[in-house]
């Protein structure tokens, strides 16, 4: 047998760097590893490691994030064959390392499952194997919706195997339902421990996969109806009732809207400069050089808010304070180190948004507390706070806070804060969504207006009627609501809107349409809708697969 530290098959198949390192922290023995996973150290250990697998997946935010309709290139440039599709090719290197990494998760899952009924572990086996089934239909998901059809690969591997069928995305799609199916069978309502999968989670990505399947030219009126009874029952009559920036709050991850998430720690990271994450890191300009000592977060200045994203909300929507840092105190994290005794800092940056942007509206905002105010430098609402590759000063734009981890150190991935993948107001949305795809934009309405009632400051009334419900809307929404979460090329791609939406709103890909090319536009006429399968992965596969279309 082979010791633990080289399992993962895959790393052959796709010539991948080591993906050793993941099980390598559980067992830095040198003992079998097959007599390891039959022990319940062992056997806890692999199924942990199907969880924290997420976290590789989850390691970048340009296949999430770059080349929406919510994003552009900021001081900084961004991978442009991501971030505006013209240059992708199956040589990107984002698009191979998300690809290898889905796959080394799916082989961890399987090595779990393997084990499942030969460990002497006797605590909830069958729930173990319920939550590694979901665990990997749903790294299947991520990879049928950038790829489409993909290998389906359930067995666990000691030795290197070359050659692959291609599944269609159709029977991708079928596998992940009857996974997370069968998951939802055994788990649980809740678990003692916070982040393990539960019903609630399981539904909530089954009503999603359902949505994003009913697109598809193999998917039915039925999925939508299916996924709005799937995001009722996850919703479960529970009200979104904390406030929006409540929900983010730093140390408020486990609140009661999570769903699902990625769970981090400050006592399992080995090294706090680079072991955790970089979800704070991207979305916004940068600050300046001397973090550590000023206390205020290291910055990209690559994902920038695109003009669209800011002209989303109206003065009534509590949620464009909350989502962007608006009032930029001396020491940046006093916003939330000092959050009961704001009235007394000193405030550096004020980003006057579009409704109080006027020269008068500047003069009141300063005489509320003009000791506090006065010396502040006011960035007001323009063209401008859509950054570019152009733009000099830091701090020229809003950044978007809901990340923020001032517990962080200063760097590019020290953040500690759970990734949020799944949390009640989305699935609100959800539903909407599939309502509205199955004829019903009465109930549709309900459901956004749920999330829009707690958005609305106290006093406002954002509600709509059925007829405001259509896509676009829908799409408007999950911006306002979700901007960062690392959705919305989902959200696009799902939609068939990514193409229209990003020559609208982004503006690096308007400059292509503008200069009469269409960046999406590949070989032989076909678009670039889907990602392409990386080079090493269609060299290795001895089954010669297809490429995807445009590539």
């Amino acid at each position: 047998m082979k010791k633990l530290k080289i399992l993962i098959y895959i790393c052959a198949l796709l010539t991948l760097t080591s993906c050793k390192d993941l099980l390598d922290e559980e067992n830095i023995s040198n003992v079998n590893s097959d007599e390891y996973y039959k022990t319940t150290e062992g056997y806890t250990a692999v199924v942990n490691a199907s969880y924290a697998a997420l976290r590789s997946v989850y390691s970048t935010p340009f296949i999430f994030s770059a080349g929406t309709d919510l994003f552009v290139e900021g001081r900084n440039g961004q991978p442009p064959g991501i971030s505006e599709y013209r240059n992708l090719t199956p040589d990107e290197t984002i698009v191979e390392n998300f690809y290898k990494n889905s796959y080394s998760a799916i082989q961890v899952c399987n090595i779990a499952l393997y084990f499942n009924d030969k460990t002497a572990a006797n605590a909830n086996l069958a729930g173990r194997k319920a939550e590694v089934q979901f665990l990997r239909a749903y790294y299947y998901f991520l990879l049928v919706q950038q790829f489409g059809g993909v290998p389906i690969i359930k067995d666990r591997f000691t030795t290197p195997a070359l050659q692959f069928k291609r599944n269609s995305a159709q029977e991708v799609y079928s596998f992940i339902i009857n996974e997370m199916n069968e998951a939802l069978l055994v788990l649980p309502e809740t678990q003692t421990d916070f982040g393990r999968v539960t019903k609630r989670a399981v539904r909530h990505f089954l009503a999603k996969v359902h949505l994003t399947r009913g697109y598809e030219t193999f998917g039915t009126l039925l999925d939508f109806t299916t996924a709005a009874t799937l995001a009722d029952a996850a919703i479960n009559n529970q009200l979104l009732t904390l406030p929006f920036e409540s929900v983010f709050t730093p140390g408020n991850e486990k609140n009661a809207e999570i769903l699902f998430s990625i769970q981090y720690d400050p006592s399992s990271i080995s090294n706090q400069v680079t072991g955790g994450h970089s979800q704070n890191y991207w979305f916004g300009p940068y600050m300046g050089g001397q973090g550590a000592a000023e206390g205020y977060p290291n910055r990209a200045y690559q994902l920038v808010p695109t003009m669209y994203l800011f002209d989303l909300f109206t003065d009534k929507d509590s949620r464009f304070d909350a989502t962007f840092m608006i009032q930029y105190y001396q020491r940046y994290y006093d916003y939330y180190d000092k959050a009961s005794d704001r009235v007394n800092l000193n405030v550096k940056f004020y980003y006057a948004p579009k409704w109080a942007s006027s020269t008068v509206d500047i003069a009141a905002w300063r005489a509320v507390n003009p000791t506090r105010r006065n010396a502040a430098t006011v960035i007001p609402y323009s063209s401008a706070w859509e950054a570019s590759r152009t733009t000099g000063p830091d701090n020229a734009t809003p950044a978007i806070k809901k990340f923020d981890d001032p517990k962080s150190i200063y760097g590019t991935s020290s953040s500690t804060r759970d990734i949020f993948l799944a949390r009640l107001a989305e699935t609100y949305l959800i539903a909407a969504e599939a309502y509205f795809k199955a004829n019903n934009p009465g109930v549709a309405a309900d459901r956004i207006n749920e999330v829009r009632k707690r958005a609305a400051k106290s006093g406002q009334d954002l509600s709509i009627s059925s007829a405001d419900v259509n896509i676009n809307f829908i799409l408007d929404e999950r911006a306002r609501e979700l901007a960062g979460e690392y959705h919305r090329w989902f959200d696009l791609k799902r939609t068939g809107t990514l193409m229209e939406r990003t020559r609208l709103y982004n503006r690096d890909i308007k400059k292509w349409y503008d200069s009469n090319i269409d960046p999406f536009l590949g070989t032989g006429g076909k678009f670039k809708i889907l990602r392409p399968i990386p080079t090493n992965a269609l060299i290795l596969n001895q089954e010669m697969i297809e490429q995807n279309p445009g590539y």
